[in-house]
């Protein structure tokens, strides 16, 4: 049973502010791992000899491994104690790190992104160590900080990576990356308190691989339908493979007693409403990330590219990441006065608008940013909106679970809406041999689309406390 829950634990074992601090610092650190690596593909494709197509292997491998490793470690978190896990974590985005600094080999360095994307756990453990050990009138202020910290390390990351290509070499941004590692490590030893929540259950291996199979089947069905063509039979085969993975898992964790995912996390309020809402997001909001940097650094005579370097690009999204980051921090100080339903709202019209901004106007440097920072802004607002409910829905043994479940909801569908955006791109083939530019126009009009779902799903979200959304019940709840 659990241990006695994070409110009435002593005042020795509460985070201090130099907690918080270093746990927002961790969440920067995991939104740099995801963004550094993207802007530096060309070049490091150069530096480990290895084909465009081969080089993405090292996107793919991180946003793979991060989808099996969020539900486990946030389990493990529950069990043997989020802080511990933490450093785990940390620790293997420094192992990863490392791995891709030392080799010129792109079989080694696709293996050490993977390890890196075990790190992917970090934002759901601070999240979760939060939960356990701030007061309650504190929560909400953390996750808003975590939230725009995590969501601002991807812009900050296509920052860096401009600067240490350019300045140095490719490998540096590695070298980078477990330099920070390490201090992150250091200061969660020095200053971060271990949860005093404890869950004494088994680990549900079986859950777990099976969860891993059939997540991983369907990611390589996603990534590689364009190439192998979606009606393939290695496509469809896997697409197969991965539905019955998914089921016998949804099987077996409706038998164990204690299963790695409760669906009742899944199906019940307010887990549904938030899961709704996460899918339709991730499905939306990763688009711009994918999209603006290409059309930033595309040639002049393309006719709609800006020719800029990968330290220009990193300079066009500074905004975006700002914007991200003020939008968490504000959104956590507001969120339980307007409630979630409102935040997640008002969100989604500033993704609706940015995305729209974009399929209109993207020829200048000012409207590619203009319209990615308003997506930033609807970024910071709606994870603050989100979370919350995830873990004040939870109980405090299955924090790390919950969030766990709507990070790989979350990572699912952005890895399915960058896919369907690449083929959207592709589609429309090429003029003067460039990519035809209504490709892009149709694929931002496509994350507006995407988020005006999620503005819809904002309804289903609880509004203030006492307030409740009306709403049909959702199966199962």
């Amino acid at each position: 049973m659990p241990t006695i829950a994070a409110a009435a634990a002593p005042a020795d074992r509460r985070l201090t502010i130099g907690g918080v601090v270093v746990l927002t610092l961790g969440a920067l650190d995991f939104g740099i791992e995801q963004g550094i690596v993207i802007p530096a593909l060309p070049s490091l494709a150069a530096h480990y000899d290895a084909s465009l197509i081969a080089i993405g292997w090292m996107v793919t491998a991180f946003v793979l491994a991060s989808i099996v490793a969020v539900p486990l470690l946030g389990r493990l978190g529950d069990i043997f104690g989020k802080r511990r896990i933490l450093l785990i974590s940390l620790g293997a985005f420094a192992v990863g790190s490392l791995l891709c600094a030392l080799t010129e080999s792109i079989g080694v360095a696709i293996a050490g992104r993977a390890i890196q994307g075990i790190g992917a756990a970090v934002p759901p453990l601070t999240l979760g160590l939060a939960r356990d050990t701030l007061p309650p009138a504190l929560l909400s202020r953390a996750v808003g900080a975590v939230v725009g910290a995590a969501t601002a390390g991807s812009g900050v990351g296509f920052l860096l990576s401009g600067f240490l290509v350019d300045r140095f070499s490719p490998a540096a941004i590695f070298w980078f990356l477990l330099g920070l590692a390490m201090l992150l490590i250091i200061a969660v030893v020095a200053l971060v308190q271990e949860s005093p929540v404890r869950a004494r259950v088994p680990l549900d291996l079986g859950g777990a691989f099976l969860l891993a199979t059939g997540l991983i089947a369907l990611l390589l069905a996603i990534s590689k339908g364009s190439a192998w063509e979606w009606t393939s039979a290695r496509t469809l085969g896997l697409f197969a493979v991965a539905f019955g993975l998914l089921v016998l898992f949804v099987l077996v964790e409706r038998r164990v007693r204690e299963p790695l995912v409760d669906l009742s996390l899944v199906v019940t309020r307010p887990f549904a409403q938030a899961h709704v809402c996460i899918a339709a997001f991730g499905f939306a909001f990763f688009i711009a990330v994918i999209l603006v940097p290409q059309m930033a650094a595309a040639p002049e005579a393309s006719g709609y590219g800006l020719g800029l370097s990968t330290m220009q690009v990193g300079l066009l999204l500074l905004p975006t990441s700002i914007a991200a980051f003020a939008a968490g921090w504000l959104g956590g100080r507001i969120v339980d006065r307007v409630g979630p339903r409102a935040l997640v709202a008002v969100g989604s019209v500033f993704a609706v608008v940015g995305y729209a901004s974009l399929a209109l106007a993207h020829d200048t440097a000012f409207e590619l940013s203009a319209g990615s920072a308003a997506i930033g802004v609807a970024w910071g607002f709606v994870l603050t909106g989100i979370y919350p409910v995830v873990i004040r829905g939870s109980t405090t043994d299955k924090t790390g679970v919950a969030i766990g479940v709507n990070v790989v909801i979350r990572n699912t569908a952005a890895a399915v809406g960058t896919q369907v955006a690449v083929a959207v791109v592709s589609g429309a083939g090429l003029v003067n041999g460039f990519t035809a530019e209504s490709g892009f126009t149709r694929t931002f009009v496509l994350g507006a689309a995407g988020a005006a779902v999620v503005l819809l799903a904002s309804a289903l979200m609880p509004g203030r406390e006492g307030r409740p959304a009306r709403s049909a019940p959702v199966p199962g709840g």
